[in-house]
């Protein structure tokens, strides 16, 4: 094939491809008014149950957020408590040196 049938060639194939993407877009508009008239009103409604649906997990999810702050706060308190007790039921470690040294000078003689 020449070039200047290819050219040809390309230039039908390309005003054919513009008319038939009109014609698909058309098709596509028509298709698409179609399925807002048969399934419009089911749309909406799934909208609105998507809606509601949104709402409660997030309100759940706000209840889940501040039950676990809640938590982690009553546990923190609790370690600390916890820590503080065996902390004043330890012995303190200059108090074990100091002793050491002692047992350490009477072993020595």
């Amino acid at each position: 094939m020449s070039a200047r049938q290819e050219s040809k060639t390309t230039e039908n194939q390309s005003n054919g491809g513009g008319r038939a993407s009109a014609s698909a877009r058309a098709n596509g508009d028509n298709v698409d008014k179609i399925r807002e008239l048969l399934f419009g009103e089911q749309m909406v409604g799934y909208e609105a149950r998507f809606a509601a649906l949104e709402a409660r997990l997030s309100a759940e999810v706000e209840t889940l957020r501040r039950q676990v702050e809640d938590h982690l706060a009553e546990l923190r308190s609790h370690l600390e408590k916890r820590a503080d007790e065996v902390e004043s039921l330890s012995v303190p470690r200059a108090q074990i040196a100091d002793s050491l040294e002692k047992l350490a000078a009477t072993l020595r003689g």
